[in-house]
């Protein structure tokens, strides 16, 4: 095993990430909306797809590997977008984008990160994906994907279930600003973590540096300022002049309804993450893999199509591809991973998802990632397809 053994699932990186973080910081990552049925509900409907194994198989040698987009991925893995991220573990985006770039794992950048676009582009030249937020003004949308297209991003993931900031209940009580505010709570939450203080004194306070050059004011919650600069809903109209704009892979993130999937085809969209923003946006929301249980085959024919919210092992993985998806995408792992360890839990969490990828699919009696189907699902028709 190529990774540190007392962590050896993501349960436990979040375990140690949350004594190790302040309050504010994990209480950001690891929150939901409202009641935060949502998140749990994500978790518990994976759990609910069963596979069949079969043995009487070699399963000595596994290929783990994915296409998208015309490029080769050595995993069917990718780090979900994650704004704000430095403030999770100071560094911790650009300590992703390198582990994404050795691990030959898609990294997608959050329009509001922490870390420069630009610098991002650098570190994973192979593996960059940039997720956009739709911004209100179309011309600071056309400046923004043109600063993405010369920064040199692989793919365009074009976001569309935040069509108003988040009333997220915990970061309402911790007081989350940008810039911060030094509330006698936040002081004493982050003085109380002295590694995580040092580092955040290393690396300077976080702030949206993408669309820093955007903002009208500088004192907003964040809920309100996500809404202050993305537009209220995104029309076709305006999805259509993205395809126009970005002539790369464009890929649609956080639809659930079959007529948007539908929509987005007739748009010229090339894939979708079927998400429900990790149960951040509505509580009511049916979870990922019961949404792409249930899409028909002329998504899946049209589309590629891929899954996040709720993905914590290779199982997951292996489930979401028994049901269509060509790749799964994860956030919060990969940040419980950084509070963990720092920089070592961006190779810790690649490797436990590599090791869980490849030994359920030795389990499963398969060789390749590709080569599950629905005829791995417990409730699939008889006789099995050879």
């Amino acid at each position: 095993m190529k990774y540190d053994t007392r962590y050896p699932g993501i349960a436990d990186l979040k375990r140690r990430a949350k004594r190790r973080l302040p309050n504010f910081a994990f209480d950001y990552i690891e929150s939901g909306i409202d009641d935060e049925a949502g998140k749990r509900r994500n978790r518990q409907a994976f759990h609910n797809v069963h596979l069949t194994p079969r043995y009487l198989r070699d399963v000595s040698t596994i290929d783990t590997r994915v296409s998208l987009f015309g490029t080769e991925y050595a995993l069917p893995l990718g780090v979900s977008p994650v704004g704000l991220g430095n403030m999770i573990w100071p560094g911790a985006e650009a300590a992703l984008a390198v582990a994404a770039q050795r691990a030959r794992i898609p990294y997608v950048l959050s329009t509001f990160s922490t870390t420069p676009l630009e610098t991002v582009a650098q570190l994973a030249p192979d593996v960059c994906w940039f997720q956009l937020y739709v911004p209100r003004d179309p011309e600071i949308m056309d400046d923004l994907i043109s600063r993405v297209k010369r920064a040199g991003f692989r793919a365009l993931v074009v976001t569309v279930d935040i069509p108003v900031g988040a009333k997220r209940n915990r970061e309402l009580k911790n007081g989350l600003k940008l810039p911060f505010s030094l509330t006698p709570r936040i002081v004493w939450q982050s003085l109380s973590h002295p590694a995580w203080a040092l580092q955040t004194l290393t690396h300077g306070a976080p702030d949206f540096v993408n669309v820093a050059r955007y903002r009208t004011d500088a004192n907003l919650g964040l809920a309100d300022f996500i809404s202050s600069v993305t537009i209220r809903g995104l029309p076709l109209e305006r999805l259509k002049r993205i395809r126009d704009l970005w002539d790369g892979p464009l890929i649609i993130k956080g639809l659930q309804a079959y007529e948007n999937f539908r929509a987005a085809i007739d748009c010229g969209v090339d894939g979708a993450i079927v998400s429900n923003h990790g149960g951040r946006q509505l509580d009511a929301a049916p979870a990922t893999i019961d949404t792409l249980r249930q899409l028909p085959a002329d998504i899946s024919d049209r589309l590629t199509l891929m899954i996040d919210s709720g993905v914590r092992t290779g199982l997951d993985i292996l489930r979401s591809r028994a049901l269509g998806a060509q790749a799964a995408f994860s956030g919060r792992s990969f940040f419980y991973g950084m509070g963990a360890l720092g920089r070592k839990g961006a190779d810790q969490v690649v490797e436990i998802f590599r090791d869980e990828i490849t030994r359920g699919l030795q389990q499963l009696g398969s060789t390749s990632f590709q080569e599950l189907n629905a005829g791995w699902l417990a409730d699939a028709s008889w006789p099995y397809p050879t």
